[in-house]
């Protein structure tokens, strides 16, 4: 690693190769004897030396710009000439240039960064808050600022930097802290994009108060769901926040303005000979599918994206088709094959008699609950009481890739493990419904 410069060795170089000298030491030493208070105190003290060179990536790459090390390759800058030479992004190599600089009139921020106090993220939070301080704060109280700001980034990190800066603009100039919120909410957007393959990616950026919102309602429903038989919610953050949003927008769908005459649904075309593998007695539904309608052994949902029988078959739970079998004053307590969506009088007989998610130890709401053919709608299942249990949608999952069984007996759902779970696979019931053992 080392470099002879006029026939001597730089001691740049050899600092380097102490440095990974050092390196090799740590991945040599034996971690497993260490306390739990040593290994604390090793993941802080690596993470400070990381800091420090983080601040020497700074230094050497500022130097080799100075020095047009980009003519050595013939590249158009060093961000490019470092991209080539050592595989780093060129947002990166321009972002170490742009703090370098900025480094260079905050000196308590850039010594703070030597030293591994602040990491380099906190360096350029307190940089770009000092960027963006008021007009109105006076010259000769930027250095105290300064001083605050690092305090505050070797205390509690980047994030605290950037709330104790819209408190100091505030402090100084109360109507730029408007300003910036007009201008944020201007800036607000969320963009939904469609890959190739059906799955749909979203970003986006909300203003302050919307933000306060949307975590808020959102941060409810993304809490990890209740452990059941002892086995905790698997999901992770992201999966649980996703399962959040689309939990909204299965409530919302209820209140959204209709078109055509219903609610906004998922539209999914597939042959019924495809679900019931060629049941004579579904044949002539199948034939009335135009034949871009009868993929084989898929189904397409709007936009021509294929999906496999097994989601299809999820989706058709909540599906429309034939008769309809009225109750007690004219409200429809089965539809037969008439419709998979399942008509207001049955999902209220639903709510009173599951009176939530019925899968054993959930206590999910009715409100958060779908309802979930026992016999597939796609199969030939009935849209009836006896053939319907509320479930939410983490169990609506559970049900369809898990291999449980739900069977009625006396009216009331029972769920079966699979034989994983239990190899007895002797039946459960949801704790709310008192009924003997079938």
């Amino acid at each position: 690693m080392s470099s002879l410069v006029s026939g001597v060795t730089h001691p740049a170089f050899a600092a380097v190769e102490a440095v990974n000298a050092a390196l090799d030491e740590l991945a040599d030493a034996s971690l497993w004897s260490l306390s739990t208070a040593e290994a604390a105190r090793l993941v802080v003290e690596v993470e400070k030396v990381s800091r420090r060179v983080g601040s020497a990536q700074l230094m050497v790459l500022a130097q080799a710009d100075s020095v047009a090390v980009r003519a050595l390759t013939g590249a158009r800058s060093t961000s490019l000439w470092l991209r080539g030479a050592a595989d780093v992004p060129v947002f990166a190599g321009r972002g170490r240039l742009a703090l370098h600089h900025q480094l260079t009139g905050r000196p308590l921020v850039a010594a703070a960064l030597a030293a591994g106090a602040v990491s380099v993220e906190a360096a350029t939070a307190v940089c770009a808050a000092l960027v963006g301080l008021p007009p109105g704060v006076p010259a000769v109280e930027v250095g105290s600022v300064e001083r605050l700001l690092v305090d505050v980034a070797t205390a509690d990190g980047a994030v605290a930097v950037s709330k104790w800066a819209t408190r100091i603009a505030q402090q100084w100039a109360p109507e730029v802290l408007e300003q910036r919120e007009a201008a944020a909410r201007a800036a607000r957007f969320l963009s939904v994009t469609t890959g190739r393959d059906g799955t749909v990616g979203v970003a986006g950026r909300f203003d302050q108060e919307a933000g306060a919102l949307l975590t808020a309602v959102l941060g409810a429903l993304a809490a990890p769901a209740a452990a059941v038989d002892g086995v905790p919610d698997a999901r992770d953050a992201g999966a649980r926040w996703a399962d959040a949003l689309l939990h909204l927008c299965r409530q919302a769908t209820s209140g959204l303005p209709q078109v055509a005459g219903e609610r906004p649904n998922v539209l999914l075309t597939i042959s019924l000979e495809t679900l019931r593998d060629g049941l004579a007695d579904l044949e002539p539904f199948g034939a009335m599918l135009p034949a871009a309608g009868r993929p084989g052994g898929a189904g397409l949902l709007a936009g021509g994206v294929p999906v496999s029988p097994g989601l299809a078959r999820k989706i058709l739970c909540d599906a429309n088709v034939i008769p309809v079998v009225c109750g007690g004053g004219s409200e429809v307590l089965d539809v037969g094959r008439s419709t998979r969506t399942i008509p207001t009088a049955i999902r209220r007989a639903l709510v009173v008699r599951d009176q939530g998610c019925v899968f054993p130890g959930c206590d999910r709401p009715p409100s958060w609950a779908d309802a979930h053919h026992i016999v597939y709608w796609s199969d030939g299942g009935l849209t009836c009481l006896t053939n319907l249990v509320l479930l939410c949608g983490h169990h609506h999952e559970v049900i369809h890739h898990d291999a449980w069984q739900i069977v009625m007996h006396d009216g009331l759902p029972w769920f079966i493990p699979p034989t994983w779970i239990d190899p007895d696979q002797t039946p459960r019931q949801h704790a709310r419904h008192r009924t003997p053992n079938p």
